[in-house]
């Protein structure tokens, strides 16, 4: 008999305990299909070639259990039981090999594709590092766990190899090497996530930065009520805090200014930053027909919509473009007002 390689057996249990085939409960798993779309050509030709030896592996299947079937009557005579049991053992080793030769291109190319990552944040590096490793572990544990089986002869599954002890080794290495590719599946994840991690603090700080250029206690409530455990969630409450001091001071300037003659409007404020944003960024957060207007004060550019007489207006305007961090501010004479003092007007 040849002498086989056994690392292929790390994926038999699924074969061995489940009614499908190895190939379809792979596929349920998604240990091919999650990573399909990032592969390239050359990756993806690899993984083809690892589910072709996987099916071949998988039409071993039927022969198992025919085999198995037949020595079942001898199962009480231990002897002769696993004198009976040479062929299935056999064959049992050998499906595995085809097995071994797939999932070890799979693991392969996942770990060669994680290598070609970049990452933004320290902590998901750090955590993939982890899982990586902890992936590389699972995968010498099981090498460790079927190195006795490496070279295995016909005379040593007649005598020395026990059938039942045989299928245990194969299942505990096979659990050990799914855990391995699936542990460089979830450190991909990681990668992948960051991009909308970014784009999730790029909203946020826009919606920060909109809140700080207004410097009000709406403008810092509106932005916890997006955030209210968001990175700037502590410092806007201590603002809030700090702006209730003077909010004494600010209703007595509103009532003197409500006493000055002139025009009071409404706007609606979506943006601002202390650098001018470009143009078609700025239309990414509103896309109606309505003017988008640049005002330049207190080292803010501020970006707003509107020109509406009465706060309910403004107020209904908010609701109907649902742009995030969007608010009302308000002007008389062409001058910026607070927003409480302008709906006492």
């Amino acid at each position: 008999m040849k002498k086989l390689s056994i690392i292929s057996l790390m994926f038999l249990f699924l074969f061995v305990f489940q009614p499908s085939s190895l190939i379809a409960q792979i596929d349920d798993d998604d240990l091919f299909s999650f990573m399909n779309d990032h592969l390239t050509a050359n990756e993806k030709d690899q993984i083809a070639k690892a589910k072709t030896n996987i099916e071949k592996g998988d039409k071993l299947s039927s022969q198992i259990s025919e085999e198995e079937s037949k020595i079942s009557k001898y199962a009480k005579k231990k002897k002769k039981y696993e004198k009976k049991s040479v062929d299935v053992k056999f064959l049992r080793i050998k499906q595995a090999l085809y097995y071994e030769k797939g999932f070890g291109v799979v693991y392969n190319v996942y770990g060669e594709k994680l290598g070609e990552c970049v990452f933004l944040y320290e902590d998901d590096e750090a955590r993939v590092n982890d899982l990586q490793e902890e992936a590389s572990n699972d995968m010498t544990s099981a090498k460790k766990k079927i190195k006795p089986y490496q070279t295995i002869k016909e005379s040593d599954l007649k005598k020395s190899v026990v059938f039942s002890k045989l299928k245990s080794d194969l299942k505990s290495s096979l659990d050990l090497n799914i855990s391995s590719v699936k542990k460089l599946i979830e450190a991909y994840a990681i990668y992948l996530e960051q991009e909308n991690k970014k784009q999730l603090e790029e909203e946020e700080k826009r919606v920060w930065d909109n809140a700080l250029s207004e410097n009000s206690i709406v403008s810092f409530q509106n932005y916890l009520d997006e955030y209210p455990s968001g990175v700037y969630a502590s410092e806007a409450r201590q603002k809030m805090s700090d702006l209730e001091i003077f909010e004494k001071q600010r209703l007595a300037d509103a009532e003197r200014e409500r006493s000055m003659a002139g025009s009071l409007n409404f706007h609606v404020q979506i943006a601002a930053s202390k650098k001018p944003i470009p143009e078609w960024k700025i239309k990414m957060y509103y896309k109606g027909p309505k003017e988008i207007v640049t005002k330049h004060y207190d080292i803010w550019y501020k970006y707003s919509i509107g020109d509406f007489k009465t706060y309910e207006e403004a107020k209904s305007f908010v609701k109907k473009i649902k742009v995030r961090g969007a608010f009302v501010v308000a002007y008389k004479n062409d001058k910026k007002i607070d927003i409480k003092e302008a709906i006492n007007n």
